[in-house]
């Protein structure tokens, strides 16, 4: 009882010498831990002056903080050895390189999603074996596994969009699969606010403003199917719902295979862009306006490519641009890439996700996914992910960044 009193006689540290405090945090992974541990702390980073003081006018910018990955299925012999290091069932942070070596702020353990997001009340233990399939602008969308007296339906694909930076989640409405081949979902983008150009209105029970899209291919006629849905569609008389499916093939693309490379859009000016094969060698981006229902299509050219390319072993990345429209499309980069031992002799490394903002691409050998590696696009520098171990499915990862200070002023106070 005495040490009781006493803990509670601690008195509470001024604002101002905790934000003080929170100015000399050395780097954005360990401040982003920061804010995960109160709301108050939260509050204090997401003011504007400290994020005007923090970095000032011009020198933001994105920062991956790391990825959130679901574990594989263990055996039941096994679970009672890692239960130490997976207290819980919900997703893993791991650590971007040169992060994983300083230790979470204050719990001294690995961080997982129950540590950023809330899971109680009428959901809890909504986030077990739950599997990351996007993320974007601190929001993190998630396929989710609903406890249910009776076994789950067939083909219905149960979605949930988790907001890092304010600590709270929606779950969507389930949606009917049936109608997708048996691979089911092969595209996904979540949209925030900032894509849309407007300031954060939750609406219509939600917590957040979002927008989903969902790609899949028909069953029947082997088309592109698109799904949406906004936050902003429930209203006082009317649920949430999806979208009628739209057919993307029809309009642009004939048949293709894909999403091809990454199955998470690449967003851009308004645009949600996933890549894809066509006929014979070609390959197209098919394009989604965010904003309307407009949907097109761009082929690549592939003689902007190199004739000639000499590979001694290694993975070569291509990076194309445009400027202004797709007749504007010219080779900029290659960048060849080695990393750790080579398999085979011959293994090429495979891309997993990409970091969009940071300008980063986490990548791994088929062969060896117990070891996970880091390219820096712009600089072709590759570094080994210290944090990741042999019991992560490489195939739920996705990255975490924010970008600094935008992510911030938009949902940090709420």
């Amino acid at each position: 009882m005495a040490e009781m009193g006493a803990a509670a006689a601690v008195p509470v540290i001024p604002e101002d010498v905790v934000i003080e405090i929170l100015a000399r945090v050395p780097d954005p992974t360990s401040l982003f831990r920061c804010a995960a541990v109160c709301r108050r702390w939260r509050r204090l980073i997401a003011e504007p002056a400290f994020l005007r003081r923090r970095w000032p006018r011009g020198t933001g910018g994105a920062a991956l903080l790391g990825f959130f990955a679901q574990r594989h299925q263990i055996q039941a012999n096994a679970r009672r050895k890692l239960t130490k290091l997976f207290p819980t069932r919900a997703p893993a942070l791991v650590a971007a390189p040169d992060r994983g070596r300083n230790p979470p702020i204050g719990l001294g353990r690995r961080l997982f999603l129950t540590d950023f997001v809330r899971d109680d009340g009428a959901t809890a233990g909504i986030f077990d074996q739950a599997k990351p399939v996007a993320a974007r602008g601190g929001l993190l969308l998630m396929r989710v596994f609903p406890r249910a007296p009776s076994p789950p339906a067939q083909n219905v694909l149960h979605l949930c969009v988790c907001n890092l930076l304010t600590g709270k989640h929606d779950v969507l409405p389930p949606l009917q699969t049936a109608c997708f081949d048996d691979d089911g979902v092969r595209g996904y983008a979540i949209l925030t606010a900032t894509d849309h150009r407007i300031s954060r209105i939750p609406s219509g029970g939600y917590n957040t403003f979002f927008q989903v899209l969902l790609l899949g291919i028909h069953n029947g006629d082997h088309q592109v199917y698109l799904h949406r849905f906004f936050s902003t569609t429930a209203t006082a008389i009317m649920p949430p719902s999806w979208s009628t499916p739209t057919n993307c093939s029809e309009r642009t693309l004939g048949r293709v295979w894909g999403p091809y490379g990454n199955r998470v859009a690449a967003v851009s000016n308004g645009t949600a862009h996933w890549l894809f094969h066509g006929e014979g060698q070609s390959l197209y981006t098919l394009d989604v306006s965010i904003d309307a229902d407009n949907i097109g299509a761009t082929k690549l050219p592939l003689d902007a490519l190199p004739i000639a390319v000499r590979m001694n072993r290694s993975s070569t990345w291509f990076r194309l641009e445009t400027q202004g429209g797709p007749a504007l499309w010219f080779f900029t980069q290659a960048i060849p890439v080695v990393a750790g031992k080579m398999f085979l002799g011959m293994e090429s490394l495979s891309s997993v996700c990409i970091g969009e903002k940071s300008g980063t691409m986490l990548t791994l050998y088929h062969s060896d996914q117990n070891r996970a590696y880091v390219l820096n696009l712009p600089s072709g520098v590759i570094t080994r992910v210290a944090d990741w171990k042999r019991w992560f499915n490489y195939l739920t990862a996705v990255p975490f960044e924010i970008n600094w200070p935008i992510d911030w002023a938009l949902f940090g106070t709420t």
